[in-house]
């Protein structure tokens, strides 16, 4: 059986970057660490249910840009108030910015 590492599509990246988040809790500038072009791990207070669908506004702080997406909860550890989320309905010009983001924020 395969790690849910393996199941990846996209590298993860450890950096800075905010969300405002809405799901079972309501956040704003809420800072996460981990982020691909698939998807992120955000830790609250309290995570929301597998399958789940929350929304998200990603501020990308080096290209003063906003994206808003679309996620879904595909795992969540209660105990350490964490959660994945994947991406759905991401854009073309979402798509390309946080491209754009992900690469500048590897070659820092």
């Amino acid at each position: 059986m395969k790690s849910l590492k393996d199941q990846r599509h996209h590298k993860r990246y450890e950096l800075e970057a905010y969300v405002d988040y809405t799901g079972k809790e309501f956040l704003l500038n809420h800072k996460i660490t981990d982020l691909s072009l698939g998807g992120m791990k955000l830790q609250t207070k309290e995570v929301d249910k597998v399958g789940q669908e929350v929304d998200i506004i990603l501020t990308l702080p080096d290209l003063e840009a906003v994206i808003e997406i679309k996620a879904e909860v595909v795992w969540s550890n209660p105990e350490e108030h964490i959660m994945g989320l994947k991406f759905k309905r991401l854009g073309i010009k979402e798509h390309k910015l946080l491209q754009e983001y992900l690469n500048k924020t590897a070659t820092n």
